[in-house]
């Protein structure tokens, strides 16, 4: 009878040799997904007002609403600071100062021509993705486009974005002058239906808002509506963004920060967050935005970029 061969046992080196492999290989994809470092305190950063021009308790109360809801979908405590402008919140977040950041969406586009590693996390949403600016005039003013609205009044909604100022300013340096120089006055309302309601009324020649706004207008007030003529939009612009910095903040707190903000019209204080800042919702970044921001830093080069 044949005695059965054994196979050879794997010498002590090899033994180490191959568990150490397995070890590497278990780990190392583990620490290459996980990115950053979870933080004590998660930092964030405004590029400005998150309230439009609101300010004193209006705007400390939405702030404290935000910073319990932060807390309770993440379980870290938060601070939330506005930076002088979105160049100084770049940079604080490419240095780590800062894990989040809240720039406007034309910010935005300029913000990435410089810090390519920042990463938007989701967007805020106001019916539509892309908000769309519209000047409008009450139906028997002679104008047909901006140009005819030299001289004019406008009303500018206090609680409008940023990017409605945006726009009246860089159509009015097209028709040669800055908007306070083109147009004759530019008064701040409240809100964005006592500026459709002063301009149907006569008491400002003309209106900016966004779409959603005029949208709701329509349908609050359809008769006043119609005393209402658009005189001209603007293309879509980015909606604000909410934005990391790659390899800046672990994946976990980013997962757990975005899905609080994606379910915020789900929970109670979450709905209190929107209606405060005039949102419908938040929303992962849409498949075009890169598109988006590209065309807005066509059409809206940096001051800077223009003059060279």
């Amino acid at each position: 009878m044949h005695s059965r061969q054994l196979p050879p046992r794997p010498s002590r080196r090899r033994t180490v040799f191959r568990v150490s492999a397995l070890v590497v290989a278990l780990l190392v994809p583990a620490a290459s997904h996980a990115q950053g470092n979870k933080p004590d305190v998660l930092r964030i950063g405004s590029s400005g007002s998150l309230m439009g021009s609101a300010t004193g308790d209006k705007e400390k109360g939405a702030l404290d609403t935000l910073h319990a809801f932060i807390k309770d979908e993440t379980g870290l405590d938060n601070e939330i600071v506005r930076q002088k402008n979105w160049q100084e919140l770049a940079e604080k977040m490419s240095r780590g100062d800062l894990q989040i950041g809240v720039f406007q969406g034309y910010e935005f586009a300029w913000a990435r021509e410089k810090y390519s590693d920042l990463r938007p996390l989701a967007v805020a949403v106001n019916v539509h993705t892309y908000p769309v600016a519209y000047v409008v005039t009450g139906s028997d003013n002679s104008a047909r486009d901006f140009a005819g609205l030299k001289g004019q009044t406008l009303a500018l909604p206090a609680n409008g974005g940023p990017f409605l100022r945006l726009f009246i300013d860089r159509q009015s340096e097209a028709n040669g002058k800055k908007a306070e120089e083109f147009l004759s006055k530019i008064v701040t309302p409240d809100n964005v239906e006592d500026a459709l309601d002063d301009a149907v009324d006569g008491k400002v020649n003309a209106a900016i808002v966004d779409r959603a706004a005029l949208e709701a207008y329509r349908r609050r007030k359809p008769g006043r509506f119609k005393r209402l003529k658009e005189v001209v939009k603007s293309q879509p612009f980015p909606p604000p963004v909410i934005a990391y910095y790659d390899a800046k903040l672990d994946d976990a707190t980013l997962r757990t920060f975005k899905d609080g903000l994606l379910g915020a019209a789900k929970k109670e204080r979450g709905q209190t967050l929107l209606t405060l800042f005039r949102l419908t919702g938040f929303d992962t970044p849409p498949e075009d935005l890169d598109r988006v921001l590209a065309e807005t830093r066509k059409a809206y080069p940096l001051p800077d970029a223009r003059t060279k």
